[in-house]
């Protein structure tokens, strides 16, 4: 047998070493880029006091509360589904031009004391369009829709003890006092249509407790819990100003 092939013979016999594989370092996920933008927005003014509620394409809905110099943030998470259809809304409102709702700084008979609500509401192109009003003005359809779509997101910040909202208001007359679970609002009881299961509620002035009112409203006896405080815990003594209107 030559060299050359007794050479063959021996490289064929040996075994060739299996490459190890050499592993690479882990790479960090690249962090996602937010970049929110307003869908639309409510707030509202009064005295020194604020709120406002905000949402935002991608999903994040913002409430700020505010008193003087005091700001309170809460925030949530929205499903995709549902800012859609909120967006929506909101952009059927734009059919509506801004001048065409009652802006009660333009009234000569406005009350500068009163409550004062604007909806914000971004156009495709990137602009606002801003719709001022107060509680008592008359909105079109669609920016009504738009209000209230939003004051159903705002209502979600609201928690509430079932135990709470179950409070007898057999015990209620005339002249009782009730704090609004929303905002702290004072009202008192003055007629009690047990016929037609209706309580008819005046909202006090600030500072008022015996004299004037804001305005009045009717209110079923069965969403008298959901919608006020259990005036066994606020306490039957004539309120001082209400804080949302205290200056």
């Amino acid at each position: 047998m030559t060299g050359g092939v007794l050479l063959w013979i021996l490289l064929a016999a040996t075994p060739v070493p299996t490459p190890v594989p050499t592993s690479t370092p882990l790479q960090a996920p690249t962090p996602e880029k937010r970049d929110p933008h307003l869908i639309a927005a409510l707030e509202s003014r009064q005295g020194l006091g604020m709120e406002r509620v905000a949402l935002f394409d991608d999903g994040s809905l913002v409430r700020v509360r505010g008193f003087r110099s005091e700001r309170i943030v809460d925030r949530k998470a929205l499903a995709p589904e549902e800012v859609a259809v909120v967006r929506g809304v909101c952009l059927e409102a734009l059919a509506v031009r801004a001048k065409d709702v009652d802006d009660p700084g333009r009234s000569v008979l406005g009350d500068a004391d009163g409550r004062r609500i604007t909806l914000e509401i971004v156009d495709p192109g990137g602009g606002s369009r801003l719709y001022t009003y107060d509680d008592l003005a008359s909105l079109p359809l669609a920016v009504g829709r738009a209000r209230g779509a939003l004051e159903d997101l705002r209502g979600r910040f609201e928690k509430q003890d079932l135990a709470e909202t179950k409070w007898d208001t057999a015990g209620l007359r005339p002249g009782a006092f009730l704090r609004r679970r929303s905002d702290g609002v004072w009202y008192r009881v003055v007629h009690d249509d047990t016929l037609d299961h209706d309580f008819e509620l005046e909202e006090l002035a600030a500072g008022e407790e015996q004299g004037g009112y804001k305005m009045r409203i009717f209110v079923y006896r069965g969403d008298l819990p959901r919608l006020f405080e259990d005036p066994s815990v606020t306490g039957s003594r004539p309120p001082q100003a209400s804080p949302a209107k205290r200056r």
